[in-house]
């Protein structure tokens, strides 16, 4: 999946028919009632819940001969991408998250919410949801490590600060912001693990 064009994740290919398992796997975990797509290693498309495709505006084959990059809005940077995938892969690897804009099947663009997480076989899991916020917002991402580090940081500022003052509230509705995305990212891990026992 591109992000905005400006980040990407490829790595070698791997058989469709072990990540074709994995999706039959999630249908019998009851991912299939959630927006789940599934992703090659190479970063082409494997399959898609019904839900997933009716997020993205395209019908499952569209989607399955679509590039990694059609969906994003804008043209992907190649020097960013390779940046982003060695500093990705150099921490090993760990389950992402965030926000991006996609440019839908049917031309529109919308706002979605992402968790990724990275399969046994190479493949990769993503859920996606529909997020608000502005379309020209650029895209975040984070690992779960990456926000309960922030989460952290912002209760020890926290103790230093006056309750109920206004940067007491500030942090405090930073963490809840923090403890509702490490939430997000930890329940779509946890069905992705589901999906594979």
């Amino acid at each position: 999946m591109q992000l905005q064009g400006r980040c990407t994740i490829d790595t070698s290919s791997r058989c469709l028919t072990e990540t074709r398992r994995h999706v039959d796997r999630g249908r019998e975990a009851g991912l299939a009632d959630e927006a789940t797509i599934l992703i090659n290693a190479d970063g082409t498309y494997a399959d898609a819940s019904p839900l997933a495709l009716k997020l993205l505006g395209v019908k499952r084959d569209e989607l399955l001969a679509m590039g990694p990059e059609s969906l994003s809005v804008e043209p992907p940077d190649a020097e960013a991408s390779r940046a982003l995938r060695e500093a990705w892969q150099g921490s090993g690897a760990p389950d992402i998250g965030g926000e991006t804009t996609i440019m839908r099947g049917d031309g529109t663009k919308a706002r979605l919410r992402f968790v990724i997480a990275v399969r046994d076989d190479g493949s990769y899991l993503a859920m996606i949801e529909s997020a608000s916020g502005e379309l020209d917002r650029p895209a975040s991402i984070f690992t779960l490590g990456d926000v309960l580090s922030k989460w952290r940081a912002a209760e020890r500022r926290m103790d230093a600060l006056e309750v109920g003052g206004e940067e007491w509230q500030a942090v405090q509705s930073e963490i809840a912001s923090l403890r509702d995305r490490y939430q997000i990212a930890f329940a779509a891990r946890a069905r992705a693990e589901k999906a594979t026992n």
